[in-house]
């Protein structure tokens, strides 16, 4: 689950319309644990961390674009984690780095639900990270574009060290390692979920635009 040889890279620098660029490797997590643990060895060694789920995007987001970066370039491929959990009745979903549109659109339609994004995204395996992160299905004006308030994210504080965020509004543990251990192991129970006033839409869109 890690590739150096730039033959077998490929696909991973080029971008699905354009970008393309130079990377040191491609690592493939396995666990959200796992992740974490490639991430500290990133932010150690002083590498850039590029993030990449299905590699549809099409804003050069997700690829290496040129060689002129001042440090090597880590690709992080989450296609292994594509987990979905439903939360509740259906109201809301818990989307893992590397979920699809269509594995949500398989998991929403027994519940009468459509993804935030019906509209081409999920035929070429769009995945539910990248299309919340560019604000995807704008076209559906009763909904609006994709919106969370809620999420769970690794950052690099002032002082340089990795931090990892749990805005989900579900009680998880307090480090990163119980954090994402729970979430491997799919220890998560209705109990805790919190409903907090947080939004996971755009709820007041629809006014917006009628106004």
């Amino acid at each position: 689950h890690l590739l150096t040889d730039p033959a077998k890279t490929a696909r991973y620098r080029k971008g699905f319309r354009s970008g393309q660029g130079d990377a040191l490797a491609v690592v493939f997590p396995g666990s959200l644990l796992e992740l974490w643990r490639v991430l500290k060895a990133c932010v150690t060694a002083d590498k850039i961390i590029l993030m990449q789920a299905a590699n549809t995007g099409l804003t050069e987001g997700s690829t290496p674009n040129g060689n002129d970066y001042d440090r090597d370039i880590v690709i992080i491929s989450t296609l292994r984690l594509d987990k979905l959990h439903v939360l509740g009745k259906g109201e809301q979903v818990l989307a893992y780095p590397g979920t699809t549109l269509y594995s949500l659109e398989k998991a929403l339609k027994p519940l009468g639900r459509e993804p935030h994004s019906v509209i081409g995204s999920s035929c070429i395996g769009a995945s539910v990270i990248g299309g919340i992160c560019n604000n995807s299905g704008g076209s559906l004006v009763q909904r609006g574009p994709a919106y969370t308030e809620m999420s769970l994210f690794a950052r690099i504080n002032e002082d340089g060290k990795l931090t990892l965020v749990n805005h989900l509004g579900i009680d998880l543990g307090e480090t990163p390692e119980q954090i994402l251990s729970k979430l491997d192991d799919d220890r998560i129970k209705d109990d805790d979920v919190r409903h907090d006033g947080r939004h996971a839409h755009d709820y007041d869109y629809v006014h917006r635009v009628r106004d």
